[in-house]
């Protein structure tokens, strides 16, 4: 009650809106409104914890909820790792891995045998990923002894998707990773031709939002080019023959953007 009452209090008031807004785009900070007028001015300045596909392009949007009322969430290491395999039509086919290290302290104990509460190094997750709007041929891979878990009453739309409630589709897994151990959780799909070209010429668009963790995830995006096409190198891009691959911290909206010319 002090820290609120101080935060809320004279000049203190809009030093801390100011703070707590910075926060937004990495969604550390997020806010429901009954106005709908003053709604609509928290979702357009991106603290309204929205989640939207893109109109165009390719999308990752990856969360995980703990499932065991474990703390080592604050251990977590995330990476995400995009591949798309880019055809001359601007069609593709990409594979999302999901790359969860539950990486606690050597020195902390494994915890109680039923693996649940404060005290387990264990940490039971579900794994929830997003896929654009367009995407086809949805396919979900993950290690024995996880599960897909679909939402009850939302729409299925088999191998696990269901509609979020916003005409969005998303499927959701849960697994179990000891401490110090890794597990992966992927996804592939296609998009259809047109995705990526226009005029002629090709690019490849992805954007990628953020869930809130102790440790930012990071994103390595690679992207291959088809058959007589080269990637257009651009700074902090790494390009081997027709593929080209870039990096980021997820501790705010990533977009990436990947041309593509015909080799010369």
């Amino acid at each position: 009650d002090q820290l609120l009452t101080k935060l809320l209090s004279g000049d203190e008031l809009v030093t801390a809106a100011k703070a707590m807004a910075s926060t937004a785009p990495g969604r550390h900070f997020q806010v429901w409104m009954l106005n709908p007028d003053f709604e609509s001015i928290v979702v357009k300045s991106g603290a309204g914890g929205a989640v939207v596909a893109p109109e165009q392009g390719d999308w990752s949007a990856v969360y995980t909820q703990n499932g065991n009322q474990s703390k080592v969430d604050v251990f977590q290491e995330r990476s995400v790792v995009v591949s798309a395999m880019v055809n001359a039509d601007g069609s593709a086919r990409v594979t999302q891995d999901v790359i969860l290290t539950n990486a606690t302290p050597a020195d902390r104990p494994e915890g109680p045998p039923e693996r649940i509460g404060y005290e387990t190094s264990w940490l039971k997750a579900a794994y929830i990923m997003y896929v654009p709007n367009a995407a086809e041929n949805m396919q979900v891979t993950y290690p024995a002894g996880f599960a897909v878990r679909p939402f009850k009453n939302h729409q299925q739309y088999g191998r696990g998707y269901a509609d979020d409630g916003f005409n969005q589709r998303l499927v959701r897994v849960v697994g179990w990773t000891g401490p110090r151990q890794s597990s992966t959780v992927s996804q592939s799909y296609d998009l259809p031709a047109g995705t990526f070209s226009a005029h002629g010429s090709l690019t490849y668009s992805l954007q990628a939002d953020p869930q809130s963790l102790f440790k930012p995830s990071t994103i390595t995006v690679r992207v291959t080019a088809p058959s007589g096409w080269a990637p257009v190198e651009t700074e902090g891009m790494v390009v081997s023959g027709r593929t080209a691959e870039v990096s980021a911290v997820q501790n705010a909206p990533v977009t990436v953007v990947i041309d593509m010319q015909k080799a010369s």
